[in-house]
């Protein structure tokens, strides 16, 4: 409502009676126009009034705001100080009017009386209502419009909106308020309320419009569908829940709470229902902070945003993708949705059952004999550890477990050991003849990746996993995913040797010319241009070794420091004469965080295989053996060559592929087609068998 202080003046109307409301229109009873009338002055809302002259027979209007209304019979106030008995003396009321921003109202009320503060009308007994477009239009306030075109930038105010156009007004002080666009050019329109973004496209001009008060120019978006993401061959599967799950949101333009029914949801995102007629969601418009409402006190939130529109017969279908999402909300949100599909299997789902899991790890021989020996004198630890790992769910880690009556067959996890990088691993299966507990939990963690790498939240550009090529389950998944994409830009692999140093026996000092210092930039980019000629693969990018290799630490080991965990990595340059002979990388973390100690360490990379005698690498590993609590250290040697060259004794070779997640589609086909090949070959065993 304006000041009373404030005169206006009378306005000339554009239009005498419409003359197709009388045709077309649909008539309203007066018991249904109160209501109407009532919820316009509940919302402080006015109506317009219209007068025409006696003598000249002009049209003019005067906004007015209605009272309570309960019979036949309402009294309105002037919305500003119009002075109108005698601005009003040679004028005829005719008829009031207001819309609801999709319908016209025309009201022809009788005047019974005109004050200096309004006017006391009686309603009629039926009023008429014609449909004023198609899709309901919105009055906005505080939403700013740049809008360019032909390399000029123009600012204005969004004044109207509805689903499929936007009303933008630039007022009479601009000085671009006397410009014509041309309307055979698209214009790019960024929408802002305060410093976010709301919205950002190109729109055609619909019409323009000049007054004393400016330019008004009504846009339509060019597109109604379009991409955020790269699309992909493989996409999440969509489901249909029940009961039907809500998304409840403030809408960026209007501020008011809107609530959806989800036709469908996946953990990329979600499509919505909504009636055409009073439609809200416009593609390419931002929604912040929606939240996903499952059931009572079980809500996730996301900023998300409207990739397409598509028409059915009775109503609109709106896809929405989800473009972030807290770490914590999208876990629940995949983990509900997993369970949907599957009910025996659980994605970092909490109150794991740790005795049943260290049950599984033995019976399915995940831990044996020999790597038993490793864990025996720390077994507390190892147990401590695990129950924070899997029932105080930090952001760091991730696990799939597969479980049918309270056991567990099937079990993967991940965690994040560099900044942007999981490595997966503690993949074991009980063999069953009932359930396929291997293949299905290490499809679910990898669909559970393919719905979250593009999150920012999420922190995962690469998965990288150490496995044995001597292992088939492993070499066909891992090794064969390399060898099947055949381009090291996309999916990587290289070698090391893996075994356990022994410093009581190696020489704890360098030869003369042999120094052990700390890495420089200089170090790391020599390293960069060994490993681009010896390898070209991702492990420079995956693991942090890159220039900026030091920030990336400070940034990941406070990231496990403030989830209560240990990690610090430092890394060395072993030279001779001045000259980068290997690169050294001291890995510490909390014992148990993986089995084979693979991120409790030191991983050693060697550049000159024959320039670099075994008796100096042993006395550089001495050098970091007070790191290390264990009486042999662990080693992870590259290339492995390095240890046949000088007949040094290791344990197994361990490869280490490296998958860039933007090329996740191609990798899922490669898994699903191994997936394929296993149920063909047990249709044709069935078959020949003759069961």
């Amino acid at each position: 409502m304006k000041s009373a202080g404030h005169k206006t003046s009378l306005h000339l109307a554009k239009d005498n009676i419409p003359s197709d409301i009388k045709k077309d229109g649909e008539r309203v009873a007066r018991a249904q126009l109160i209501n109407y009338l009532n919820r316009i002055n509940f919302r402080d809302g006015d109506i317009t009034l219209h007068f025409r002259h006696r003598k000249y027979g002009h049209v003019i209007t005067l906004q007015a705001i209605p009272q309570i209304c309960n019979n036949d019979f309402m009294r309105c106030h002037w919305s500003e100080h119009a002075d109108a008995e005698k601005r009003l003396k040679y004028y005829n009321f005719i008829y009031l009017s207001f819309a609801d921003g999709l319908k016209h109202f025309h009201v022809e009320a009788k005047l019974i009386e005109l004050t200096k503060n309004g006017v006391y009308l009686e309603l009629p007994e039926a009023c008429l209502v014609r449909k004023a477009r198609e899709i309901k239009r919105h009055k906005c306030q505080g939403v700013t419009a740049q809008i360019s075109q032909n390399s000029r930038i123009i600012q204005g105010f969004l004044e109207s909106f509805s689903a499929q156009s936007l009303g933008i007004k630039f007022s009479s002080d601009s000085s671009y308020s006397g410009m014509n666009f041309d309307e055979e050019i698209p214009l790019n329109v960024v929408l802002c309320r305060g410093s976010k973004y709301i919205y950002s496209g190109n729109c055609d001009i619909l019409r323009q419009e000049k007054s004393e008060d400016g330019l008004f120019i009504v846009l339509k978006p060019v597109k109604t569908n379009i991409s955020i993401f790269k699309p992909k061959e493989v996409r999440s599967e969509r489901l249909r829940l029940s009961p039907i799950p809500n998304i409840i949101f403030e809408h960026p333009i209007t501020q008011k709470k809107i609530s959806l029914g989800l036709h469908d949801i996946s953990g990329t995102g979600f499509a919505v229902e909504e009636d055409e007629d009073n439609a809200i969601l416009m593609p390419g418009m931002i929604y912040p902070d929606l939240e996903i409402e499952f059931l009572q006190g079980f809500r996730v939130k996301c900023n998300a945003q409207v990739i397409y529109r598509n028409y059915t017969d009775d109503h609109v279908i709106c896809g929405m993708v989800i473009l972030d999402m807290s770490v914590q909300d999208h876990l629940r949100l995949s983990s509900f949705l997993h369970q949907a599909k599957n009910r025996h299997s659980f994605i970092s789902t909490t109150n794991v059952d740790l005795d049943a899991l260290w049950d599984f790890f033995f019976e399915s021989g995940f831990v044996y004999p020999a790597k038993y020996l490793h864990i025996a004198e720390q077994k507390e630890r190892f147990r401590n550890l695990y129950k924070k790992l899997y029932n105080e769910n930090p952001e760091i880690f991730r696990h799939v477990i597969y479980q049918d009556r309270g056991k567990i067959y099937g079990h993967v996890s991940m965690f994040r050991y560099y900044q942007n990088t999981w490595l997966m691993h503690h993949h074991a299966a009980v063999k069953s003849s009932k359930h396929k507990a291997g293949l299905v939990v290490m499809e679910h963690i990898l669909q559970y990746i393919n719905e979250c790498h593009t999150l920012a939240s999420s922190k995962m550009k690469y998965i990288a996993c150490y496995f044995r090529t001597n292992n088939r389950f492993a070499n066909r998944v891992f090794g064969g995913s390399v060898r099947f994409m055949n381009d090291t830009r996309k999916c990587s692999s290289d070698d090391f040797a893996y075994f356990h140093f022994d410093p009581t026996d190696s020489p704890d000092q360098l030869a003369p010319d042999w120094t052990l210092t700390p890495s420089q930039h200089d170090d790391l980019l020599v390293f960069e241009q060994w490993y681009g000629y010896q390898s070209g693969g991702l492990l420079l990018k995956a693991l942090d070794l890159t220039v900026d290799a030091l920030e990336k630490d400070i940034m990941t080991n406070r990231e496990y420091e403030n989830a209560e965990f240990k990690r610090m990595r430092e890394l060395y340059s072993l030279k001779y004469d001045e000259e980068l002979m290997a690169l050294i990388i001291i890995n510490r973390s909390d014992l148990g965080l993986n089995m084979s100690d693979l991120t409790n360490c030191i991983q050693v990379f060697v550049l000159e295989e024959k320039q670099v005698p075994k008796d100096i690498l042993d006395a550089a590993l001495n050098t970091f053996s007070q790191y290390y609590e264990q009486d042999e250290i662990p080693v992870l040697l590259n290339p492995s060559s390095y240890a046949e060259i000088h007949s040094m004794r290791f344990e197994k070779i361990y490869e280490l592929s490296i998958l860039d997640l933007d090329y996740i589609s191609p990798y899922l086909q490669f898994i699903q087609s191994l997936t394929s090949q296993r149920t063909k070959k047990i249709k044709d065993h069935t078959i020949l068998s003759g069961r």
